[in-house]
């Protein structure tokens, strides 16, 4: 039976791959907006030992942003690597499945059509390779090949 290519992504799923992805950096540039707002209006209300405990707050936030990034890149591989697991295994089953139907069919394979073709090519180069080297109104020799028609 003839394989096919299968595609490296599928439409779908590099949609929604690309939509998390554009939701993280919308929700990324939002949240540093946030905190960048709402340090300035902080830092204007507090006293010095205040703003240590603030600044210590905002390095934990941070972190905690920079550690939401690291598992949303996670999960992001992890749905593309299972996408292209279940992509896999379907076209297995559907090769599994269609063989014998093709097969009862009696159609050429892709080799076999390839083959054929190969062949082909061969004829009509070895045919023009006579037609130039025989003088025009000589006939042709017996143990040359004739073209079909």
């Amino acid at each position: 039976m003839a394989k096919s290519a299968r595609p490296t992504k599928t439409a779908p799923t590099s949609e929604v791959i690309n939509r998390l992805q554009r939701s993280m950096k919308d929700l990324q540039r939002e949240a540093q907006n946030l905190l960048g707002r709402t340090r300035k209006q902080a830092t204007s209300l507090i006293s010095r030992d205040q703003r240590r405990a603030l600044d210590r707050l905002f390095s934990q936030a941070q972190r905690l942003r920079s550690d939401l990034e690291r598992r949303a890149q996670r999960a992001s591989k992890d749905v593309e690597s299972r996408a292209e697991r279940f992509l896999s295994t379907l076209e297995k089953e559907a090769a599994k499945r269609l063989t014998p139907l093709l097969k009862r069919l009696d159609l050429p394979s892709r080799q076999e059509i390839h083959s054929l073709s190969r062949r082909i090519g061969q004829l009509e180069r070895r045919m023009k390779a006579v037609t130039r080297a025989t003088p025009p109104g000589k006939p042709r020799a017996a143990a040359e090949p004739r073209p079909e028609e």
